[in-house]
């Protein structure tokens, strides 16, 4: 095989993908090629920091692998066949290793930032679980239950405090898609008004009423809401008085 082909090896090799003929050819030309030694070194390192961020902590990039990759490549490759021009045989072996280590390296970004994305999450969930809980420990809260006459498997609770802040929690409501949203309202001195869009899939979500409120209600409409219901009522509860 030619010096460029052993090059495109370079990134299966580090990922333990070659055959047995593969490997060998690729053993025999390590041994006389700084070049490709100094490559693969710098892809071992990027296989080993991917494989790093399937822990829990994600690894940092080793010290200097960028200025080591940058070195590595500042070599002139050995001059075989005269395929192509000297100028686009350098720009060759350039692009096809450095390409496959960005590549690489933007993957692990990638995996990063899923990471911290996934860990935001949690924590946020962490949170209003246990403003939930407060809101529940207190004794001075009380319960709405929202319910169908219709289904009576549609409901859902909602907790307040006296103060008016609370949650609304384990819903239990129909499948909708993802271009509708429910929304909550409150029945105010004879008015509807919006408490606000609850999303396509309902969970545990803060909620404040007013002491004018006396009922509360669930219903679903376009994505985004609107400024007044379009569609019936699905769950709704009276509200206690003295909030």
């Amino acid at each position: 095989m030619t010096h460029e082909e052993m090059e495109e090896l370079l990134g299966a090799y580090a990922l333990d993908a070659l055959d047995s003929y593969e490997r060998q050819a690729l053993d025999d030309h390590l041994a006389s090629c700084p070049r490709c030694r100094a490559e693969l070194a710098a892809h071992l390192e990027v296989t080993a920091l991917l494989a790093n961020t399937s822990g829990d902590s994600p690894a940092a990039a080793p010290d200097h692998l960028w200025d080591r990759i940058a070195a590595s490549l500042q070599d002139e490759p050995p001059v075989l066949a005269p395929v192509l021009p000297a100028g686009s045989r350098r720009r060759l072996a350039l692009i096809v290793p450095l390409g496959a280590v960005a590549a690489a390296l933007i993957l692990v970004v990638g995996l990063l930032a899923a990471k911290v994305s996934n860990l935001d999450q949690k924590v946020n969930g962490l949170g209003r679980q246990a403003s939930v809980t407060n809101v529940i420990s207190n004794p001075e809260h009380r319960t709405v239950l929202l319910t169908s006459v219709r289904r009576p498997t549609w409901q859902a609770t909602v907790v307040l405090l006296p103060d008016g802040e609370g949650y609304l929690i384990n819903p239990s409501m129909p499948t909708i898609g993802s271009a509708k949203t429910f929304q909550l309202w409150a029945l105010s001195r004879g008015k509807v008004v919006s408490l606000g869009v609850l999303g396509s899939h309902l969970t545990s979500v803060p909620i404040r009423v007013e002491p004018t409120m006396t009922v509360l209600m669930i219903n679903t409409e376009p994505l985004g809401g609107t400024p007044s219901p379009t569609t019936p009522v699905l769950v709704q509860g009276n509200l206690p008085t003295g909030l």
